[in-house]
This record gives C-alpha cells, sequence and structure tokens, in this order.
C-alpha cells in the first residue's frame, strides 16, 4: 500500500512536458568488445589460449523530476573457440566456471537535487578497494546505495552502503550477485576442520562463519592540488579498512611537470572473523605503504616513473589483496597463491617499479602511446620461499577513432617459483557508443 502511495505521489509531481522530455533526452550506451590472452606456462602448468568476446549495452532516460533510470546488460562469449581442457583458459574471461555467461549488471534509479544524488540499485563503483576495475569483458558490479555530494568546492563525498557484487574479483561467483562478504576473497585456505591451513583447499567462505553482510563506504576526495582521497571500508564481522593517498603536482617550467604521490591502507579483521583467526593462531590485520614519483616531458611526449610498495605482516597473516576488486597499489602485483600450509604469500613483501611512456603524437601518430615497464617483487622467504619474481612489460594503446580503441600488452615475468614464471600477451579491441 506504501509502494502504491509514494507512486501515485510521484506521478502526481510530473508533467507531460517532462515525461516527453526525459524520453527525448534517453541514450543508448555501451561498448563491443574483443579480446585475445595467451598466457606462456612454464614447468608443470598448461598453456592458455583464450578467445572472447562480448560488451554491453545500456539504456539511460533523461531526467524526471530529478530522477533518472537506467540499466545495461552484459554478456561474454566463445563464438564456439573456447578449448575444451578448462586449464587452458583464462580465469578471468568467463565465469568462475570456464563458461561464458550474461547478467543485467546495471539497474538503478538515481534522483539528483542539487549537488547530491542517490543512486539505488546495480551499478559501477570505482573506489581504491571496492571497484568495478574493468580488465577483461564483464566487470566487477555492485548492488548498492550510494549517496555523493558536491556542495563543497573541489570536494566530493561518497556514502554507500553496498550489499552485493559479481565479477572476476569474486570468491564463490562471478556471474551472480552475491553478498560482500560472501565474495571477499582472502589467502586464507582452511582444512575442512577449519582447525589448521590446507593449501589444497579454496579460499574460505566468510559468510559461513559471519552470515551475508555488506560493506558501509565513506569517502572524501578533494580534487585539488595536492589531489587528497580518504576511505573507510567497513564490514561487520569481517574486515575494517581505511585507505589514504595524496599528489601533488608540481610545473617545473613550460614543458616540465613533477607529480609526488604517497598511499597508505590499512587493513584489521574484526567481530567473528577475527576471533576465527585467532583460534588458528592467524592475524587478519596488516598495512600497505607506498610512494611514486613522476617526471612529465610535454615537448617530448615522453614520462616517466618509480613507484615502491611494501606490505606489513608474517607467516601468521592473512591477507585480503584485491578481494573487492580494488588494486589501488601503485606497483601492480601478480595475485599470489598461499603455498606449503602458508596464511599467506604476499606479508612483508616489497615492490618496485620503474617505467617510461611515450606519446607518440609528438611524432605524428595521433592518439598512440607505447608504455616499457620494469618491476621486481621480494617476497618474504619466510613466507613463501624462492617466490621472487621479476616483470619486464611493454604496453602499446591506440586510440584510433573517438570510439575505437586498441590495446595490446606483452608481459614477461621470471621467478625460481614456477607459478610465476610465464610470459602473457594481451590483445583487445574496443568499441564504445
Amino acid at each position: 500500500m506504501k509502494k502504491y502511495f509514494y507512486a501515485v505521489l510521484l506521478a502526481g509531481t510530473l508533467n507531460a512536458g517532462e515525461l516527453e522530455s526525459a524520453l527525448k533526452n534517453s541514450t543508448l550506451f555501451g561498448y563491443a568488445k574483443a579480446m585475445y590472452v595467451y598466457d606462456d606456462r612454464k614447468g608443470v602448468k598448461l598453456d592458455q589460449n583464450t578467445p572472447g568476446f562480448g560488451g554491453k549495452v545500456g539504456f539511460e532516460s533523461g531526467s524526471f523530476g530529478g530522477l533518472k533510470a537506467k540499466a545495461a546488460w552484459y554478456t561474454t562469449t566463445d563464438f564456439g573457440l573456447r578449448e575444451k581442457n578448462p586449464k587452458k583458459i583464462d580465469a578471468y574471461m568467463f565465469d568462475l566456471d570456464k563458461t561464458p555467461y550474461s547478467i543485467l549488471g546495471e539497474a538503478n534509479i538515481a534522483y539528483t537535487a542539487g549537488k547530491t544524488t542517490l543512486t539505488l540499485g546495480r551499478q559501477e563503483i570505482d573506489t581504491p578497494i571496492v571497484s568495478t576495475y574493468d580488465y577483461r569483458i564483464i566487470p566487477n558490479l555492485f548492488e548498492a546505495y550510494t549517496l555523493t555530494n558536491n556542495d563543497i568546492s573541489d570536494t566530493t563525498i561518497i556514502l554507500s552502503y553496498i550489499t552485493r557484487m559479481s565479477g572476476l574479483d569474486g570468491l564463490v561467483t562471478f556471474s551472480e550477485f552475491r553478498s560482500m562478504s560472501q565474495q571477499t576473497y582472502t589467502s586464507l585456505m582452511p582444512s575442512s576442520d577449519n582447525k589448521s591451513i590446507d593449501t589444497n583447499n579454496d579460499p574460505i567462505d566468510i559468510s559461513k562463519l559471519v552470515g551475508h553482510n555488506g560493506v558501509y563506504m565513506a569517502g572524501v576526495i578533494y580534487e585539488n592540488n595536492p589531489k587528497i582521497q580518504l576511505y573507510n571500508y567497513y564490514c561487520p564481522d569481517v574486515l575494517n579498512t581505511f585507505y589514504a593517498d595524496i599528489a601533488h603536482k608540481q610545473e617545473l617550467n613550460a614543458n616540465l611537470k613533477l607529480t609526488l604521490e604517497a598511499q597508505f591502507y590499512s587493513v584489521k579483521d574484526v567481530g567473528k572473523f577475527s576471533e576465527f583467526l585467532r583460534g588458528m593462531n592467524l592475524s587478519g590485520s596488516y598495512e600497505l605503504y607506498g610512494a611514486k614519483a613522476s617526471l612529465a616531458n610535454k615537448a617530448l611526449g615522453l614520462s616517466g616513473s618509480m613507484a615502491y610498495n611494501k606490505f606489513t605482516g608474517n607467516d601468521k597473516t592473512v591477507t585480503a589483496f584485491g578481494n573487492w576488486g580494488g588494486y589501488p597499489e601503485f606497483v601492480a602485483m601478480p595475485y599470489m597463491f598461499a603455498q606449503d600450509n602458508g596464511a599467506s604469500a604476499i606479508a612483508n613483501s616489497q615492490m618496485g617499479r620503474v617505467s617510461s611512456t611515450l606519446d607518440a603524437s609528438v611524432l605524428g601518430l595521433k592518439g598512440q602511446s607505447l608504455t616499457v615497464g620494469y618491476s621486481m617483487f621480494d617476497i618474504d622467504d619466510s613466507v613463501l620461499v624462492d617466490s621472487d619474481i621479476t616483470l619486464l612489460n611493454f604496453l602499446y594503446k591506440n586510440k584510433i577513432t573517438k570510439n575505437l580503441s586498441a590495446r595490446v600488452l606483452y608481459e614477461i615475468r621470471y621467478s625460481q617459483n614456477y607459478r610465476y614464471d610465464n610470459d602473457m600477451l594481451t590483445l583487445s579491441l574496443k568499441y564504445d557508443f
């Protein structure tokens, strides 16, 4: 009855002109994407050879009475080209069982009054720890109640309660929306009796310990110089994560620009999950520190950067790296598996990266760029022995037209641990509309 009353009240506030204008200003949007991933693996692991196709198509209404409606359908397919052996298929191109799927990924209503917007329903979210993070065809997606406000100059305030997620960083499924507690991806692989660690098992489904909980997110972004971001993410009985970063830009002369950045985040286990870990003499609390310096020369089209990150922790630390799709680290780290009855692979590790980018438009190649990077990952031997990684990567981007773009990424990784000793080629062609 209440729903009917509110619907009548809403309809009474709208006139035919507003509805006609909303329909006229409605838009279709989306993208079509083709990808190919080839992973040349060393040791006993099979090479992976994976083509994928798909994208999304969406509809967004114009504003009527401050309201907008939005929906988007996401799909991925292989056109019958998928390998028969699942071990030869890329882990993130399709669903968790490596089969294609489709999903209604966005379905929301947004109400805007002044500089405040409330969005209810399925949506994309782009923050440091909870992130859509589009790196294959269908990204991470979330069901949430999100309030954003821009009344303060150069400042955005975000408050959100995120109930469920789907996508490539989910633990139990990619193709369905499940609770944030159930989709929390940690490094912990307990034995069947939950009294010890067994790395032959899967990471723990935390919802079996705490139930189905959401994440309370609060963020403040100051868009000036320096740019500052502060976020806190609280999942009751699971984790509390605080994130902060700062970036300062300084023009040295008409062509040279220096950017200095720093970041920090702290992960704390809380409530029932904390009690469970203590019973196994483990901890889910740790920090990450980072620093980065970049120098860009506009006239030459050249830029370079140096970055460093460090995780804290020890052999008793359970980590939640990228657990809800967020990978804010300055040095992009490959996902590493806990081994040999260990709790984590990345606790107390250090990472460094140097890179250089050429904006080829200075050579007359409009919309094209090439980045060369070299990264080193120093893994604590007391956590995971003989697993240091060096990585050399080449990234070519080409904005072919306003809507069409291509991307080529070639990575060469070396490690004494065969899991991280491989070469990977990723090709993508994307058309946005």
